[in-house]
């Protein structure tokens, strides 16, 4: 498939997980069996996030579990953990080779760790394809924050500066994106991993430790970040995606930084997993019953008022796809034309 044909999949199936997710806003929840209901109430729910307490998937997940089981058949007890080692690959390997198939489980995935299978990374022992996607809460916009003390103020410092930021481990964004920015447009990034979060990783830059950090979202600059970007100790310097994110239009897109068509189509395939902001997935293998249930509970709590007035309180953003809708943005990701792929591959086995 060539370049453009893998941008026209990949839009395609961008168009279908809004649509879907206006479609399911529309239609009412389906018929559960009851041994679906019997299994949950006899079982508690697992919800795993990707990243350690205090991080921006702890954050979205804490609010999905404390709405869902009103939704789920049974109202089974929620349990949440948190596995944010290597990035969120531990997660990935958990959730796919060792956690229940049962129903019992469920992981907010990252983007960029489904990404490290199209590279082929051994460390990547799962296909993301076969996870069971429940849906997606988020569309992410990617932000590079600086500590203001670095005297790091613009885009343009990236070139000029030695930029060091930290990340959690080799699959998260946080590693990926700074080591890509630095690979191909010449930017003077260094890449410490270590600090698990972003909480980890503000502190960090208040220490002096590191510069700042990309792989930060926008929303959690506006949560997480927020207080220490209020005080003035760090600033959002750059912003990365598709587009840019219309609550920030003045702070300049990374992908504008491309000089040639090539290294934009390479830029736009790193940014793809953005589409997959939250994305929650069961086992390959979990029972097709309670796999819609868990769909549809989903569903039923990103239009429930009081979870959206609990995400207004926290300004959490919320941009819902079902399960069906999250599966083809998956897709479309494994569809990436090889040339595309082999490119961003060798910038990121650079150190």
């Amino acid at each position: 498939m060539s370049v453009r044909g893998w941008e026209h999949v990949l839009g395609k199936y961008l168009l279908g997980a809004i649509a879907g997710a206006l479609l399911a806003a529309l239609a009412g929840p389906p018929a559960v069996a009851e041994d679906v209901a019997a299994f949950y109430k006899g079982h508690k729910l697992t919800m795993i996030a990707s990243s350690n307490a205090g991080g921006s998937y702890d954050a979205y997940l804490r609010l999905l579990a404390r709405h869902i089981a009103q939704f789920v058949p049974g109202e089974p007890a929620i349990v949440v953990q948190n596995m944010g080692a290597g990035g969120g690959m531990v997660l990935a390997n958990h959730l796919y080779n060792t956690a229940p198939k049962d129903g019992s489980s469920v992981g907010m995935l990252r983007g960029t760790v489904v990404q490290e299978h199209v590279f082929q990374n051994p460390q990547a022992k799962f296909d993301g394809r076969k996870f069971a996607w429940l849906g997606n809460m988020k569309f992410d916009y990617d932000a590079c924050v600086m500590s203001t003390a670095s005297g790091v103020k613009t885009i343009a410092d990236f070139y000029t500066k030695e930029i060091v930021v930290g990340a959690s481990g080799v699959g998260a964004q946080a590693y990926s994106f700074p080591i890509v920015y630095r690979e191909l447009l010449g930017m003077k990034f260094k890449v410490i991993p270590g600090y698990p979060g972003t909480p980890e990783r503000v502190l960090a830059m208040e220490r002096g430790e590191i510069t700042g950090a990309c792989g930060i979202t926008t929303t959690s600059f506006g949560t997480v970040v927020g207080e220490a970007a209020k005080e003035g100790k760090v600033a959002m310097v750059a912003q990365a995606g598709s587009r840019r994110d219309p609550r920030y239009p003045d702070v300049p897109n990374i992908l504008e930084e491309a000089k040639t068509p090539d290294v934009r189509q390479a830029l736009e395939f790193l940014f793809a997993p953005l589409a997959l902001g939250r994305p929650l997935a069961a086992p390959p293998g979990t029972p097709k019953d309670r796999v819609a249930a868990l769909d549809t509970a989903i569903s039923a709590t990103m239009r429930d008022k009081g979870f959206l007035a609990e995400a207004d309180k926290f300004k959490i953003d919320i941009e819902p796809s079902n399960g069906a809708e999250t599966a083809q943005v998956i897709d479309g990701l494994y569809a990436a034309p090889p040339t595309v792929v082999a490119r961003i591959k060798a910038a990121l086995t650079q150190k």
